[in-house]
């Protein structure tokens, strides 16, 4: 697939496997963000969205174009603006928001990223 992709894929994948791991108790009971584990694990939850976000930009700047031709249904400018979000406005942050890009968009990034690395 993209020669020299393994290393950053292999750290993508780790910080989007945390984020899915670590929001699974908050989407099972979403009432847990009230509390101190629950604001601790959003955020780590936001930390690997930083992570993953950077890993995306790096992919792209050196393979420009290859995330969007080989999977066009996954939101790819959409993960990258979800890690300027966190950045630039983490004290406006919903975590309702944060819950819903975890349950409605890691599983197909995630999907994806294997399936990138799988194909080195």
């Amino acid at each position: 697939m993209t020669e020299g992709s393994g290393p950053l894929l292999d750290d993508l994948l780790a910080a989007l496997e945390r984020a899915s791991s670590k929001s699974q108790p908050l989407l099972q009971d979403s009432s847990q963000v009230d509390s101190e584990l629950g604001r601790d694990l959003l955020d780590v939850i936001c930390m690997q969205f930083l992570a993953i976000g950077e890993a995306l930009k790096r992919f792209e700047r050196h393979w420009p174009g290859r995330l969007q031709a080989e999977f066009p249904s996954v939101d790819w400018k959409g993960a990258m603006g979800f890690r300027d979000m966190i950045a630039h406005q983490y004290f406006d942050l919903d975590s309702e928001q944060v819950l819903l890009t975890c349950e409605q968009s890691l599983p197909s990034l995630i999907t994806a990223v294997r399936a990138l690395r799988q194909s080195q």
